[in-house]
C-alpha cells in the first residue's frame, strides 16, 4: 500500500518514495490547448493546486530534461508529450509562506525574501545565466552571493526592485530561449489580511503599491517578449482586481476542459483508496468508501455544463489517512481542530457582506436553495469600498469554496425559469455544517459547549427526542426573540436545523421547506418563496390583542407543499423525521387566550403534517416520525402526531 502525501506537494519526493500519485499530467496538453499564454487559475484552498504547479515546473523547466523518463514514466504526459516539454527557462515563485499577521512593511518584507528564493532557485539551475551579475568570493556559494547580492535594501527596496533587476540581468543571457513564470498562491497572504481586515487590505493592494508594482514589471517583460507564458494560481480574484492595472490575466478558472484540473473526481477517489487502503482489513467496498466520501466533501463544479464534479483533495486524503489510522472504523465529520482555518475565514468573510444580504445568503443556505447570481465584472476592496454587496460577496464565497455552482440536472430538479443564469449551492455536508456553526455562535452561544453538552445521537438510531426538546429550552432565548410568526417560526426551525447537524456523523440528509409533490408533480411551484403567515396574536393591522378572541384566528395555508424540515435518515437503521413548526410570540395575555392559541397552532401543525405525508418520497420511508413543535408564549411543545 501507498504512503499518503498529507502535508507536501513535492513532485519528486512523492514518485520516488512510494507515495500514492494521482495523475493529473492530460491537463497539462489541456492547459497548452486554452492558447492563453499569460493565464490565472484560481482554486478554493487544499484543491491541489501547488501539485500541479510542481508538475508544470517538472515538465517545462529544462533543467529537469534528464529527470523526466524516471518522474513521468508511468504517467499520461509520457507516452503524449507535447512539442513544449522541457523548453523553457522556469521562473517559480511561492507565495504561501508570506507571513500576514504583521504590520504591512514587514509582510512585504517577507514577499520581497520569497521573491530572492524564486530567483536563488533559478540560479541554482542556470548559474551561467547570472554568475557575470554578482561579485564571488571563496567564503560563499554561489546562491549565497545572490542571496547577499539581493540582500542590499538601499538598493532593492522592494521586490520589483529585485525582480526587474533579475530579468534585465538575465534577457541578455537567454539567446533564443524563453522565461516561463510560475506563481503558486499569489494571494495566499493577502486574502487572509481581507478576513480580517479589509481596510488594512485596502493600503496592502493599492495599485501604487509594491504588490501591483511586481506585477507591472512582468507585464513589462512579457510585452518585450523575455517573459513567453506565465501561470498563476491563486483562490480570489481580489487581490489582482485591486492592485493590477493595464496587466490583462486571462482566466482559465471557467474553462470546462479544466473542470478537473484540481480536485479529485470519484474515478480518481476509488483510484486513491484502492492504492493505499488494504480491503482485506477493510469491511468497506471501494465503492461504499467512494459514496462516504462523495457525501462529505463532493459536489465542486467550476462550469455549470460539466457532468462531473470534483471533491477537495486534502479532505479526501486526511479522511483516508484517519481511516487507515483508526483500523478501518469511518472517522467522524471533523470541523474543528486542524480545519479550524476554515471556519476562521468563513466567518471572517461573511462578516464582511452587508448585513441583510449576508442574512439572505444564510437563510438560502439552510434551506438548502440554489442562490441566483451573476459573476462581476471585478471585485475591488478600497476604504470607501470595504463592504461587499450581494453578487461580490457570493463571488468571493464561491471561489473559496464555501459554495460552488449548480450543475444542469440540479438546476432542473430546482425547477430554475432561467437556465442560463449561474446558481450556487453548499457543496457538501462538510460546508454545511460550517455554516451551522456560523449561526450558531453569532448568537453567542458556544458551538464546543453545546455539541460536547448535547449528544442527539439517539436520534439518529432510535426514537430519543429527550436531548432536542433539552437543547431547544436553553438556546430558546438566543433563537426565537422573534417580531413575527414567520420569523418565529423561522427561527426555531433554524435551531433544529443546526442541533440535527451537531450529530456525529451527521447520518440525516436536512432540508428545510422541504418541497412536497403528488404524483411526481409538486403542490404549489417551489419559487413561490413566501408562505402566508399570520400572527396568532395579532390583529389584522399588526397590533398586539393577546387577550382578544383574534388571537387564535391563524389562517394556514395547508396547500403550501413545504413542511418545514424533513431529516432523512441515510443510514437505513434508524427513524427519519418531520417537523412542522408553529410560533406566537411571547405577549401579555390571558391564561384562556394561550391556550386557545396553543390548541390552534398544534391542530394546524396536526392538519398539515398529515397532508405532508402522502408526499410521494416520504410515504416510501419505512420509519418517519412526525412532529409538531409549537413555541408558544415562551415555552416549547414537542407532540408526536
Amino acid at each position: 500500500m501507498k504512503q499518503i502525501p498529507e502535508s507536501f506537494s513535492l513532485f519528486e519526493t512523492i514518485i520516488r518514495n512510494n507515495y500514492v500519485y494521482i495523475d493529473k499530467t492530460e491537463y497539462i496538453k489541456r492547459y497548452e490547448d486554452t492558447g492563453v499564454m499569460v493565464s490565472m487559475f484560481l482554486r478554493p484552498r487544499r484543491f491541489g493546486k501547488t501539485m500541479f504547479t510542481e508538475i508544470m515546473r517538472y515538465y517545462y523547466d529544462k533543467a529537469m530534461a534528464s529527470k523526466f523518463d524516471e518522474l513521468f514514466k508511468t504517467t499520461w504526459i509520457a507516452s503524449h508529450p507535447t512539442p513544449l516539454k522541457n523548453s523553457y527557462n522556469v521562473l517559480k515563485f511561492d507565495f504561501s509562506g508570506v507571513q500576514s499577521n504583521i504590520h504591512i512593511t514587514t509582510t512585504m518584507k517577507f514577499f520581497r525574501r520569497q521573491t530572492i528564493r524564486g530567483i536563488k532557485s533559478f540560479c541554482r539551475n542556470y548559474p551561467e545565466l547570472f554568475s557575470h551579475k554578482v561579485q564571488l568570493c571563496n567564503s560563499y556559494s554561489f546562491t549565497s552571493a545572490v542571496d547577499r547580492y539581493y540582500s542590499d535594501t538601499e538598493r532593492f527596496v522592494s521586490a520589483a526592485d529585485v525582480l526587474s533587476d533579475f530579468l534585465d540581468s538575465v534577457s541578455d543571457e537567454l539567446d533564443s530561449s524563453k522565461l516561463m513564470v510560475i506563481i503558486d498562491e499569489y494571494d495566499n497572504f493577502t486574502n487572509d489580511i481581507l478576513s480580517r481586515d479589509p481596510r488594512v487590505f485596502a493600503d496592502l493592494a493599492r495599485k501604487e503599491g509594491d504588490i501591483g508594482a511586481f506585477y507591472g514589471v512582468l507585464r513589462n517583460f512579457n510585452q518585450s517578449e523575455v517573459i513567453e507564458r506565465i501561470f498563476v494560481t491563486g483562490v480570489l480574484p481580489v487581490t489582482m482586481d485591486t492592485a493590477v492595472s493595464g496587466f490583462v490575466f486571462r482566466s482559465i478558472s471557467d474553462k470546462p476542459s479544466l473542470n478537473c484540473l484540481a480536485g479529485f473526481t470519484r474515478s480518481e477517489i476509488l483510484d486513491l483508496l484502492r492504492e493505499t487502503v488494504d480491503f482485506e482489513k477493510c469491511s468497506y467496498s471501494p465503492d461504499a468508501l467512494s459514496d462516504i466520501i462523495t457525501e462529505r466533501y463532493d459536489g465542486y463544479r467550476f462550469d455549470k455544463f460539466c457532468s462531473e464534479g470534483v471533491s477537495n483533495t486534502a479532505l479526501c486524503l486526511g479522511f483516508v489517512s484517519n481511516l487507515i489510522d483508526g483500523r478501518y472504523n469511518i472517522p467522524e465529520l471533523n470541523i474543528s481542530s486542524v480545519n479550524d482555518i476554515d471556519y476562521v475565514k468563513l466567518s471572517g468573510y461573511l462578516d464582511l457582506i452587508q448585513e441583510q444580504d449576508r442574512e439572505r445568503i444564510i437563510s438560502a443556505i439552510t434551506r438548502n436553495r440554489l442562490i441566483p447570481f451573476e459573476f462581476p465584472g471585478s471585485v475591488k476592496v478600497s476604504h470607501e469600498h470595504a463592504m461587499l454587496d450581494k453578487n461580490e460577496s457570493l463571488s468571493i464565497l464561491y471561489h473559496l469554496g464555501f459554495l460552488t455552482l449548480a450543475g444542469e440536472e440540479e438546476m432542473k430538479k430546482a425547477r430554475v425559469k432561467n437556465m442560463a443564469r449561474d446558481h450556487l449551492r453548499v457543496p457538501n455536508e462538510y460546508f454545511r455544517r460550517l455554516f451551522a456553526k456560523y449561526i450558531f455562535q453569532k448568537r453567542n452561544l458556544s458551538w464546543s459547549v453545546f455539541s460536547d453538552t448535547y449528544d442527539f445521537s439517539g436520534m439518529a438510531v432510535k426514537n430519543d427526542l429527550a436531548t432536542l426538546r433539552r437543547f431547544l429550552k436553553a438556546i430558546s432565548q438566543a433563537f426565537v426573540n422573534c417580531s413575527s410568526a414567520a420569523q418565529g417560526e423561522s427561527q426555531v426551525t433554524l435551531a433544529v436545523y443546526t442541533a440535527l447537524n451537531l450529530i456525529p456523523g451527521s447520518p440525516f440528509k436536512l432540508t428545510r421547506e422541504y418541497a412536497i409533490r403528488h404524483n411526481g408533480q409538486y403542490v404549489f411551484p417551489d419559487e413561490n418563496d413566501d408562505d402566508y403567515y399570520d400572527d396568532a396574536d395579532a390583529d389584522e393591522d399588526g397590533s398586539s390583542n393577546g387577550n382578544d378572541d383574534n388571537a387564535a384566528a391563524v389562517k394556514t395555508n395547508v396547500r403550501s407543499g413545504r413542511a418545514d424540515l424533513a431529516a432523512e435518515n441515510r443510514t437505513g437503521k434508524g427513524p427519519s423525521y418531520l417537523f412542522e413548526v408553529k410560533y406566537a410570540r411571547d405577549v401579555p395575555a390571558g391564561e384562556d387566550t394561550k391556550a386557545r392559541v396553543r390548541e390552534k397552532l398544534l391542530n394546524d401543525a396536526v392538519t398539515q403534517l398529515d397532508f405532508y405525508v402522502t408526499d410521494d418520497d416520504l410515504r416510501t420511508l419505512k420509519d418517519l416520525r412526525r412532529y409538531a413543535l409549537l413555541y408558544a408564549y415562551g415555552e416549547f411543545l414537542l407532540k408526536e402526531v
